[in-house]
């Protein structure tokens, strides 16, 4: 009986806050400012963030929520006048994402934030830092370690706004911000950021490393480890000490692909390259504006250059301003031109084409097994937490457009794409209607099927081949 009031508890407690989520204006962060030092004898971390949050909506804010490791607390918060503000905390559930806990702070402004208003929050906080692997989210092993450390967006290592609500979570990356990072560690460690690295000084036994964002981002990743660097132009990877000739090959298919795709899709605004940085196994490759988190397999000289192509990619994606996107449109993009590139850069042939009836034949199986997936369309993945298939029948899909249009109309709508959307964000359905208004065949009937209805999903359940799909929408 116990049990089962305590998971009511805490479901209960989830609804409330997404209906919070729901009602109350969220406000956006604009600059953010973080201090932290780390404690390998007591595996602790202490930071203080100063973040310049934007009344952005039309209402007033009064409150402002935030969201912290579980095993982390707040010591205290002020406002730019250094004044002191009360607030809550609370360990709670995600709601969707029940197993997921945070620390959920809830600041009450001493005044009132009126619709295009700013103001300042500063948030002192320390704890420790283990991840969520053990939750359900396998790659977010985000820890305080001397022999790697790694501290991130995902694993809410440092204070973000935001309720705790699954919807919420897809708002993070909405987000638009330039940060000021110092970071203090033992004077023996090496610290990297995907930001610029301004100033390093030490003492003894203390390093401070002063990173400053290249571009406005979503999200701060910071490793530490004994890293080695390997500088080419303006892109920079960090590597482990073994992995220095797959350090090399990384740099060359970076150079590589960021070239053929600017040769495509045209420049991107403000280019101050990429810096990639290398992680242990199993914590996943991640890209933000200018950083890619890259998985320690990558560097193995057996190891293909797919995720590379795939991560550089998504530099031509624009931000989705869906409430919950299916990301159709940078997962499935990214997915195919992975192929697409190892067919153009490693000379191999059939990828593409291999990989599509690959991914329908695993689509084919799970929807026949589970067959509620069957009525659920594309635009739809976000809301039903089916966004894995936006990269496997979205490259499917992306694959059949890219041989509907042919190269050069595929590389004009992805680059004007960009151009028009890139500095406001897209919907889904602003792609899709700039895809449709810039090729030269009528696609209404295509994206209908794939995207918004399920016929597409059929043909496939059907047993339709990849050639075959093609051939059929050849002939409408």
């Amino acid at each position: 009986m116990l049990k089962k009031t305590l998971i009511c508890f805490i479901v209960l407690n989830s609804f409330s806050f997404a209906m919070g989520a729901d009602t109350n204006p969220l406000p956006k962060t604009r600059n953010y400012k973080l201090d932290l030092k780390i404690d390998y004898n007591t595996q602790r971390l202490y930071g203080t963030c100063e973040i310049t949050i934007l009344n952005d909506t039309d209402q007033p804010i009064v409150t402002v929520p935030v969201l912290l490791y579980r095993l982390m607390t707040v010591s205290s918060v002020h406002n730019d006048d250094h004044i002191g503000l009360p607030f809550t905390q609370n360990v709670v559930s995600i709601s969707g994402w029940e197993q997921i806990q945070v620390n959920f702070i809830e600041i009450s402004l001493n005044k009132t934030l009126a619709p295009g208003e700013q103001t300042k929050i500063e948030i002192e906080y320390e704890g420790y830092l283990f991840g969520y692997s053990a939750e359900g989210w396998r790659y977010v092993k985000d820890h305080i370690d001397r022999n790697f450390t790694l501290i991130r967006t995902d694993g809410f290592g440092y204070p973000i706004m935001g309720y705790p609500d699954e919807r919420d979570m897809m708002m993070i990356a909405q987000e638009q911000y330039d940060y000021l990072i110092n970071i203090t560690v033992p004077s023996d460690m090496f610290v990297v950021t995907g930001g610029k690295c301004i100033g390093v000084t030490k003492t003894d036994n203390e390093a401070t490393f002063v990173f400053r964002s290249k571009k406005p981002s979503w999200r701060l990743d910071i490793a530490i480890a004994d890293y080695q660097i390997f500088k080419k132009g303006e892109n920079e990877v960090y590597y482990f000490p073994s992995d220095s000739i797959g350090a090399q090959r990384v740099m060359t298919a970076l150079d590589a692909s960021y070239e053929l795709y600017t040769g495509w899709f045209g420049p991107l605004d403000d280019y101050q390259g990429f810096s990639i940085i290398e992680v242990p196994e199993g914590y996943s490759s991640q890209k933000d504006i200018t950083a890619i988190i890259l998985s320690a397999e990558n560097f193995s000289e057996s190891n293909e250059m797919l995720t590379i192509y795939h991560e550089i990619a998504h530099s031509w994606n624009v931000t989705n301003l869906d409430a919950q996107p299916c990301r159709f449109e940078s997962e499935g993009f990214a997915q195919f031109l992975q192929y697409l590139l190892s067919e153009k850069l490693d000379k191999k042939q059939n990828v593409v084409s291999e990989a599509a009836q690959r991914f329908l034949d695993r689509v084919r199986n799970t929807f026949n097994e589970k067959k509620e997936l069957q009525t659920i369309p594309i635009k739809d993945y976000g809301v039903y937490d089916m966004v894995d298939y936006s990269y496997t029948l979205g490259m499917v899909v992306f694959a059949i457009f890219y041989d509907l249009v042919g190269e050069d109309y595929f590389n004009k709508i992805i680059g004007s794409f960009y151009s028009a959307y890139n500095d406001r964000g897209a919907t889904l359905n602003e792609f899709i209607n700039h895809c449709k208004k810039l090729t030269p065949i009528d696609l209404e009937g295509f994206f209908n099927d794939w995207i918004y209805t399920t016929k597409g999903i059929q043909l496939v359940v059907e047993g339709k081949s990849f050639d075959e799909l093609k051939q059929y929408y050849k002939g409408l």
